[in-house]
């Protein structure tokens, strides 16, 4: 199986404080830039736009992150079901023009009926599978110049459809997510990567072997992306210091403010449950899950704790079972985007080449 170069992501926050902040700070658009002129100069090759039904328009967001960048390429969550896919195709392409070529959409079916209850879709997660992937096959007619395009689908129906605009490239890279049997299907079929959450390499390593087994059925080999949140010192003890003092921020937030994080349901469970079970088959001992825990799930907060040199080596054991893309930030978040773009980046890259 050919193996694909190591990306480098972030993610684009608003806020100044982290999760772990004992205060929460305000929504910041002038952050937004900085952050990103932060992740370009650190070496970091793309960054995530988030969403939830609470967040600033993740596309607006990605707008003003590449009108500060100019390098740096996105990977923006998008919800389909809310626009149309033919307004879709023509706002990613618009960004990728402006952009020079660096869009990217992150498919994003959300595994919580609660967040996509708050704009109003009751749909059931497999049906707003099958609805992802007539979306993202429309998607891809209208980059690919298809007019007019007619279509009558189980979710979308319309005639003459077309864009006067285009992606510069081909289409627009194809992010994509899920372990339920449909999101396997599917992503196995259309994703151009196939980004997992946080986990053990055990954990990492089963999805990953079950995503490419299902994709070569297609012929396909789809890049691979793990998100994990770094707490990084100058030493292993200072960082797992860190660690109880980021624990502790948590606690004490929780004290004062309330719950932290989101209103996930039986998903928070799920979470929790596979912190759990990554604490109990983790072989390595960079592994912490402790905010996930103390926030029983809400926050999806797996960490890797360490000096560089140790993160370093706890990355490449991911990037063995096959992770191509590394979706790593911490939590100071200028100091700490430096330190892994410039320290732990180079360093993961020269190893694993």
């Amino acid at each position: 199986m050919q193996r694909h170069d190591i990306e480098i992501v972030g993610l684009v926050s608003p806020y100044r404080t982290s999760e772990a902040s004992e205060v929460p700070g305000p929504y910041d658009p002038t952050f937004v830039a900085e952050i990103a002129r932060a992740y370009e100069a650190a070496g970091y090759d793309r960054v995530l736009v988030g969403q939830n039904a609470k967040s600033a328009d993740s596309l607006v967001t990605a707008t003003w992150v590449a009108a500060a960048t100019t390098r740096l390429k996105l990977m923006v969550a998008h919800r389909p079901g809310f626009i149309a896919p033919t307004m879709a195709a023509r706002a990613f392409a618009t960004l990728d023009q402006f952009s020079g070529g660096r869009a990217g959409v992150h498919v994003i079916t959300a595994f919580s009926d609660i967040e996509t209850r708050c704009d109003g879709d009751y749909l059931t997660k497999d049906e707003r599978y099958r609805r992802s992937n007539e979306y993202v096959r429309i998607m891809r007619r209208v980059w690919a110049g298809e007019m007019p395009c007619d279509h009558e689908g189980d979710w979308y129906r319309f005639e003459n459809a077309g864009s006067e605009v285009r992606p510069l490239a081909s289409g627009v890279p194809v992010f994509w997510a899920g372990t339920s049997p449909l999101a396997l299907q599917f992503g196995a079929e259309l994703a151009d990567v196939y980004a997992f959450g946080p986990g053990s390499v055990s954990q990492i390593a089963q999805q990953v072997d079950t995503v490419r087994a299902e994709a070569a059925k297609h012929g396909r080999n789809p890049r691979t992306s793990m998100s994990m949140r770094l707490v990084v010192a100058d030493s292993d003890e200072a960082a797992w210091a860190r660690a109880d003092d980021l624990l502790r921020g948590i606690v004490a937030r929780q004290a004062a403010h309330g719950a932290l994080g989101r209103d996930l349901g039986k998903a928070a469970e799920e979470v929790t449950a596979k912190a759990a079970q990554a604490d109990d088959a983790a072989a390595d001992p960079c592994l912490w899950t402790g905010l996930t825990r103390a926030t029983q799930g809400r926050l999806q907060v797996m960490c890797l704790v360490g000096s560089p040199d140790t993160l370093v080596q706890a990355l490449l054991r991911y990037r063995a079972v096959g992770i191509d893309n590394f979706l790593i930030t911490g939590f100071d978040w200028l100091a700490d985007t430096h330190c892994i773009g410039t320290e732990i980046g180079p360093e993961l890259r020269r190893l694993a080449a």
